[in-house]
């Protein structure tokens, strides 16, 4: 690779020579121009001379940051749940784009970040938590234009974003739960309820499971749809990574639960015989079809709400909540993470355990209690002297 420095007027600038073109065989260069001294062209030249040896060298773009963004948006579109599209919609265009979106993406610098997060927390319009999924979408936007040779580095993983507190998940014990199932056996959701809690599968799971993907001789539940949003509304779809596609043992419980609901849904078909549309939802409306998601979660609450009108002890957690629930169970009854990752469809136990790590003192506890238990010994505290 050759190249020489030429002046012009006061100016100085470098041309190299990579070579011939592959296609038309034609000779090519690359002009770069503005240059105030000979040394700052020179050593310019010898950067990009070397970056084009390494491999690394990026065409600089007129292309903004928010023409970038939009044809990142259209390429998540057929590759994301429809709700997380619309979750990235909405913060491109009523923030991203608006305060950012004029830039070069060749111009844009941490600082631009930097003063758009700290305006954002300043404005006190969105939360933390808003803030922080912002710099994620431009985080991911912006690796995906390294990855494409758009841009040399991503700038956003300089940027300081904002500290989101991590959220304590909430949970019933075992007697809520029961206090609440046993109070809610007459509710047309309380089979959607009793696998939410015994199963730790997702609403959408819940209302997608059907009858094709439930073993009930060898007592299993294979996950393998769920109900999710669409352009339309809700419709039956795939799930959403390969760690959610499970098979889940169910408990005796659940077992008689399930035979006990099939009985019943199958006399509540015969009574309306071609008036029920049965689809083969576990879950169902009485007309056979799958039961709204939002419908669901309604449902929940005011049955819970209901119960504690009515003097019952519980805490206010949401349907999605049945599903901490289930991990919290799990741990109390001492079940190895690696288990629960797999019955919840974490893709890793990493996620398990910083979810639910709030839950790991009362393991700690039992471990220290199962060590006392293995050796069989008895302490006498009263022999035991401290120092200070």
């Amino acid at each position: 690779m050759r190249g020489h420095i030429a002046k012009r007027g006061k100016k100085y600038s470098f041309v190299i020579d990579i070579g011939r073109d592959p296609v038309t065989k034609k000779r090519r260069q690359k002009r770069v121009s503005g240059f105030t001294s000979e040394k700052k062209a020179r050593k310019a030249m010898v950067d990009m001379m070397a970056e084009l040896n390494r491999g690394t060298y990026v065409e600089p773009t007129n292309e903004t940051f928010g023409k970038y963004l939009m044809g990142w948006l259209k390429h998540k579109e057929k590759r994301v749940a429809y709700s997380t599209y619309t979750h990235y919609r909405s913060y491109i265009i009523n923030h991203i784009e608006p305060a950012l979106g004029y830039l070069k993406m060749q111009d844009l610098r941490p600082m631009h970040l930097q003063r758009f997060y700290d305006a954002l927390l300043d404005k006190k319009t969105l939360s933390t938590r808003s803030v922080h999924h912002i710099h994620r979408i431009i985080t991911n936007c912006l690796n995906m234009a390294v990855k494409m040779g758009e841009i040399q580095t991503n700038i956003a993983t300089v940027a300081d974003s904002v500290r989101v507190s991590k959220i304590e998940q909430q949970f019933w014990n075992a007697k809520e739960v029961n206090t609440f199932l046993e109070n809610s056996r007459d509710h047309i959701h309380f089979i959607a309820y009793y696998l939410g809690a015994f199963t730790g599968m997702r609403r959408g799971e819940v209302l997608g499971l059907k009858w094709d993907c439930v073993d009930l001789e060898n007592r299993k539940i294979y996950v393998q749809r769920a109900i999710k949003k669409s352009e339309d509304g809700y419709e039956l779809n795939d799930l959403k990574n390969t760690s959610s596609y499970r098979s889940i043992t169910m408990s005796e419980g659940l077992l008689f639960e399930l035979k006990k609901h099939k009985n019943k849904q199958n006399e509540h078909k015969m009574k309306l015989g071609e008036d029920y549309n049965d689809e083969g939802f576990v879950a169902a409306t009485k007309s056979g079809t799958f039961i709204l998601p939002t419908n669901l979660s309604r449902s929940f609450r005011l049955r819970r709400d209901k119960l504690i009108k009515n003097g019952v002890e519980l805490k206010k957690i949401r349907f999605h909540d049945l599903r901490h629930t289930h991990a919290s169970l799990l741990f109390n009854l001492n079940v190895h993470p690696k288990i629960v990752q797999e019955r919840l469809g974490h893709s890793s136990i990493e996620i398990t355990m910083d979810t639910y790590s709030h839950m790991l003192p009362n393991m700690q506890e039992s471990a220290a209690q199962k060590l006392d238990e293995m050796f069989d010994k008895s302490f006498d505290l009263k022999h035991v002297v401290t120092t200070s």
